[in-house]
């Protein structure tokens, strides 16, 4: 039976929702994308009212299902349209209908489920999964691309890579994290411009099946997979190369002779062959299959699947591979022993005093920029030390010491590094480039980390790439291919043990030849008191994530120190510029006087010189400019700015233009969290997972960073001007300064923090400082709760301007206390935000109560104001109730710089807003006016008095 499929997008986000599915909008332009941020919406389901903001109106929109957890452990499985073309579907049926009774009912409660049509006539099938997690998006079949099927892009690609593979998936499935187009979809929603066609069921039909019945399922599935599979280094060996007398092997005459029915008695059962390939079961297994054989189309090998056998799983045995691990425990030399006395073979009888067969020629070196072929993992003859032991030259290639030496039974060449087989006969490929260890480090907690190194020469040219892992991740081979992959290591997960064995070798054999040197993972304080600046320090300096490395390394030296002082000497007369510079040298003073992380925030809706403020300020430390990565930008992710963050201890960090944000709980939740000096806890909560900082973080913008937070404290934590950093006339001051810090940068900060460092290496250096900072607090303290809570603040940066002046550091005098003060007091406009941002709309409904519906104006017959009705009046015992469109109310508050989201619940909690705990969300209370009913902000007297009630307030 079939659902019917409704070409009303709000009525189709209704039935999926009742479902318990996760709605997305999705961009009407071909490239179907989301058409909201949604990273948030893979843990929390998107809501109705979420909804009708999307898919009301006549924008063209798409709509999709987010998978996985939060649409109650869903998952999709999508044969494409090429695998429907070509049979796939059809042949998945034959062998789950073959694979026993249980999978069998189970993959047709899903084909007969909820099934969707793509636009280019593939099959959408769901299913519920019950009693464990979702995985996330798996391919689950492929196949080799036909040269008649190549795209451009592919001919490109193999124009630059001739030998890579030009893959077509045909199976996949989407789950935990992913999302996929469901009907109604159509239009441009597609780039094809056709729909997606409900089939048969609907989301209300879709099948429960348990995780280990869908695990059996997605194996299956995976026995349609046609790429050639790489033998992995632990697979049993392959044939060496032929013997040239012309005599064969025990090992190679049993592959020719010897049948998988043979090798597996006792262990698998033959269940159904299709075509070349044949499917067994293990013993004791009931349904399913566990392992193919013939399916490759090079060689006939074993493929496992199962894990509840000898084998590996998901690696390709040769059958004296499986023959070896089954008789003789993996000792592939005893079993070539075993085959020889049962007659496999032949002998070779070489006359006394015949010469001796002249050796192999040597194959010739494949091209770096080639992607290795699968060939590549079968074992060659041992070629004698030519290019063994003593012939890689270490020094020439990594800056190894001389003394440097390959361990016994390796050999390093430019292809890689090989292992010399059990047997004595064969070399096995290690790495496809060489790889070594070239230099170990310990960071000032004493945790230890090694430096692994290779050559690359994907771009044509060879380069040395090199990467820092812990001593932990060298340890655990899959977590180190993985670390080393995405580093761009030509690698699989099968190598992970051989390239473990083999780094721990090179390291034993050359104790105290590879250099030890001291690493720091972030910039600024260490744990023994040092203070790293920058890079060229003479420290290494490797950062914990990726994300890092950027910024970490534009924190480097221009110019000259004189440089930047002539260049800043003209900000004499400028203080919020000379604000932001004494923030930058001022971060490097938390960590010895005991103070938390806090925000300076630079708002004006002038166009005159934020950015370059911050600019100059970060000059003292690093590279300004647009093209490092030092300043970041409030358009990111809280993850992102975590890591940001962490990067420092002790150094100033700059966030710009806070009106790029695209989700404003995000600066909600960095102002709340920034003077923790760590950021949330994630994967389980543990403190050791949440990353820690230290650092003053310099905001601008034409929003107020407090305009953004719901939290009435927020304001002492947060230092903030409104005044244009270079006034009305300050543009050509503004573009000097500019210019000369680009040229000039990152002498400051490393010149204060070094005069800091002799300052408390004296007697009682840090109490002095300390109670300096202290007499400054005094100073600014006032009458005022929020001028005390921010006196430690403004008392940091005044001092760290004082001392800079006193060092010579910064061309002018330090700043008068009444110029602090007038800057940051507790009467600053951003102090109250959801009170200010309340006097607003009430301004607005005073002076267009007209705009308000009322039972007096339907009385009168008076038609709707041009714009609309603004809410309705309404009155109740003697009460007058204001209760305005939420709409309406988020677009007043927004063209005054406010958002509606940040201060709601700040009414709510003054008692400002009415609440209805029957709705979702509570605040919005239904309202029937001029013969609609609608969800309205419900103002109490207290929050929006009318009339009388306003002149009694």
């Amino acid at each position: 039976m079939t659902d019917t499929q409704t070409a009303d997008l709000r009525a189709a986000a209704r039935e999926l929702h009742d479902a318990g599915l996760c709605v997305l909008p999705i961009k009407a332009d071909g490239t179907k994308k989301p058409a909201v941020a949604w990273l948030d919406y893979k843990v929390e389901r998107t809501t109705p009212e979420q909804h009708d903001g999307w898919f009301g109106g006549d924008r063209p929109r798409g709509i999709a299902v987010v998978y996985g957890k939060v649409s109650s452990n869903v998952e999709l499985i999508e044969f494409e349209g090429l695998a429907i073309r070509e049979g796939l579907l059809n042949e998945a049926t034959e062998i789950m209908d073959a694979a026993g009774p249980d999978i069998a009912e189970a993959w047709h409660s899903i084909l007969n489920g909820w099934v969707t049509e793509s636009p280019s006539g593939g099959r959408h099938y769901r299913v519920r999964v019950e009693g464990g997690d979702v995985p996330g998006n798996t391919k689950l079949a492929s196949r080799l691309a036909r040269e008649d099927e190549y795209t451009e892009a592919d001919r490109q690609r193999l124009r630059e890579r001739p030998n890579a593979r030009i893959v077509r998936v045909l199976i996949e499935t989407r789950g935990e994290g992913g999302y996929g187009l469901v009907e109604p979809s159509s239009g441009t929603v597609h780039a094809t411009g056709r729909p997606y066609v409900r089939l048969a069921g609907g989301p209300g039909t879709i099948p429960a099946l348990d995780a280990n019945t869908m695990a059996a399922i997605r194996d299956h599935c995976r026995m349609l997979d046609q790429l050639p599979q790489r033998e992995a280094p632990q697979a049993a060996p392959r044939p060496a190369q032929p013997r040239q007398d012309g005599t064969l092997r025990p090992g190679d005459d049993f592959e020719d002779r010897a049948s998988w029915e043979e090798i597996l008695h006792g262990e698998f059962t033959p269940v159904v062959a299709r075509g070349q390939t044949t499917y067994w079961r293990r013993e004791g297994k009931a349904n399913g299959f566990s392992a193919t054989t013939g399916h490759a189309n090079d060689r006939d090998r074993l493929y496992v699947f199962s894990t509840s056998t000898v084998f590996e799983a998901e690696v390709p045995y040769s059958k004296f591979g499986a023959y070896a691990l089954l008789n003789h425990g993996g000792d592939h030399k005893a079993a070539a022993r075993e085959l020889a006395r049962q007659g496999y073979g032949t002998r070779r009888l070489t006359a006394v005093g015949a010469p001796s067969p002249a050796p192999a020629p040597a194959r010739e070196q494949q091209d770096a920029d080639e992607v290795p072929a699968a060939a590549d993992h079968e074992q060659q003859e041992p070629q004698g030390d030519d290019d063994g032991r003593e012939g890689f030259d270490y020094a020439d290639a990594f800056g190894l010491p001389a003394a440097v030496r390959t361990p016994y039974d390796y050999r390093v060449t430019g292809r890689g590094v090989e292992v010399l087989s059990a047997s004595g006969e064969n070399w096995n490929r290690v790495t496809y480039t060489p790889l070594v260890i070239t230099a170990t480090f310990e960071d000032p907690e004493g945790d230890q980390y090694v430096e692994l190194s290779w050559i690359d020469r994907s771009l044509g040219r060879p380069r040395r790439i090199s990467r820092i892992v812990s001593r932990e991740t060298a340890k655990r081979g899959r977590k180190l291919i993985e670390t080393l992959g995405s580093a761009g290591l030509p690698c699989v997960e099968g190598d992970a043990r051989a390239v473990e064995k083999w780094l721990a070798e090179f390291e034993a054999s050359n104790v105290h030849r590879i250099p030890s040197e001291q690493l720091a993972r972030w910039l600024g304080w260490q744990d023994d008191g040092t203070f790293v600046s920058s890079p060229e320090d003479g420290i290494k300096v490797d950062t914990a994530f990726e994300e890092q490395r950027g910024p970490a390394r534009a924190h480097a030296r221009k110019g000259t120190l004189e440089g930047w002082q002539d260049t800043i000497a003209c900000l004499a007369d400028f203080p919020v510029p000379r604000v932001a510079i004494a923030a930058a040298l001022a971060a490097p003073l938390l960590k010895p006087l005991g103070l938390n992380s806090f925000t300076l925030d630079i708002s004006s809706r002038s166009t005159k010189g934020k950015t370059t403020a911050l600019q100059v300020a970060l000059s003292a430390w690093a590279d300004p400019s647009e093209h490092a990565s030092a300043m970041s930008n409030w358009r990111t992710t809280l993850y992102a700015i975590e890591k940001r963050l962490n990067l420092v201890r002790g150094i100033v960090t700059v966030f710009d233009e806070t009106m790029a944000v695209t989700d404003d709980s995000l600066i909600d939740e960095v102002l709340y969290q920034l003077p923790m000096n760590h950021g949330k806890a994630r994967s389980g909560g543990a403190f050791g997972n949440m990353l820690p900082w230290e650092t003053i973080l310099l905001s601008s913008g034409e929003r107020p960073a407090l305009s953004f937070t719901t939290s009435q404290g927020a304001a002492a934590r947060i230092l903030g001007t409104t005044i244009a950093p270079f006034g009305d006339g300050g543009g050509p001051v503004a573009a000097a300064a500019r210019e000369g810090v680009l040229a000039h940068h990152g002498h400051a900060g490393p010149e204060f923090i070094q005069y800091i460092l002799s300052g408390l290496a004296q007697p009682n250096g840090r109490d002095k400082l300390k109670e300096h900072h202290r007499r400054l607090v005094d100073e600014f303290r006032g009458g005022g709760d929020m001028t005390n809570r921010r006196a430690p603040m403004v008392a940091v940066l005044a001092l760290a301007e004082a001392l800079a002046c006193g060092r010579g550091l910064l061309p002018y005098e330090p700043l008068s206390h009444d110029v602090w003060r007038g800057l940051f007091t507790a009467h600053n406009p951003t102090d109250n935000r959801p009170d200010m941002a309340l006097d607003v709309v009430r301004e607005y409904v005073a002076g267009h109560a007209h705009e308000l519906y009322s039972a007096t104006r339907a009385a009168m017959g008076e038609r709707p104001p041009f714009s609309g009705w603004l809410g309705v009046l309404s009155s109740k015992d003697g009460v007058t109730e204001v209760a305005l469109l939420p709409e309406r109310a988020r677009k007043i508050l927004a063209e005054a710089g406010y958002s509606l989201d940040a201060v709601v619940g700040s009414w709510i909690d003054a008692n400002y807003l009415k609440v209805l705990k029957s709705q979702r969300p509570p605040h919005l209370v239904p309202r029937r006016f001029d013969g609609a009913r609608a969800k309205c902000l419900a103002f109490t007297p207290e929050g929006m008095p009318y009339g009388d009630q306003d002149d009694a307030a």
